[in-house]
């Protein structure tokens, strides 16, 4: 009767044991992937935005209402039928007078954003462009993702680099003046898995 007992005793044990090793096993095996459940990789998932005047406008005006929320100069940035102009009042000489500086926007090969200026007016008098920017450049605070050349007339706005401290990115696809049509790509980046 003994021999029965330590028989029936081992048996389970083996049982058991060979029942918990097939559990570890089968939790420790990778996930079999399903033919209509495609292999996880690492991509980008894009997004087109496109925006009229008013909504760029309202972008334009929310980004700068938080940018110069602690700056003496005032400004807005408009985009019109034919231009996107830079609106805004300072202190000349102690009085405060009205500047309006019209730029033409194209996109660049990167998907950033230039801005030819064709005019400057301070008040009513027209000034030379070349000089204001110099100015302009030298002694005010502005995103270090807005790089101004003075020589070429012209105000980068480098999407690429307003991107970098982002969890998204931004590029200019289509900038459409004539039609009121401004398309940008955002673009979300995936990690690995």
């Amino acid at each position: 009767m003994k021999n029965k007992w330590k028989l029936a005793f081992w048996t389970l044990v083996v049982f058991l044991g060979l029942g918990v090793g097939a559990l570890y096993l089968r939790v420790t095996a990778p996930t079999a992937v399903s033919p209509e459940t495609p292999a996880y990789r690492a991509s980008n998932t894009s997004v087109e935005v496109t925006m009229n005047r008013k909504q760029v406008n309202a972008l334009s005006a929310n980004y700068l209402q938080r940018f110069l929320k602690d700056s003496k100069i005032k400004y807005r940035f408009v985009v019109g039928e034919k231009y996107a102009t830079v609106i805004g009042t300072t202190k000349v000489l102690g009085s405060r007078v009205q500047f309006a500086m019209n730029f033409i926007p194209e996109k660049t090969a990167n998907g950033n954003i230039r801005l030819k200026a064709k005019g400057l007016s301070v008040g009513r008098l027209n000034l030379p462009v070349r000089i204001v920017l110099a100015y302009v450049k030298k002694n005010y605070d502005l995103p270090r993702w807005v790089a101004i050349n003075q020589r070429r007339q012209t105000i980068l706005l480098d999407l690429n680099k307003y991107s970098q401290k982002q969890s998204v990115r931004y590029s200019a696809k289509q900038l459409d003046m004539a039609k009121g049509q401004f398309t940008f790509l955002i673009t979300i980046p995936q990690e690995a898995k």
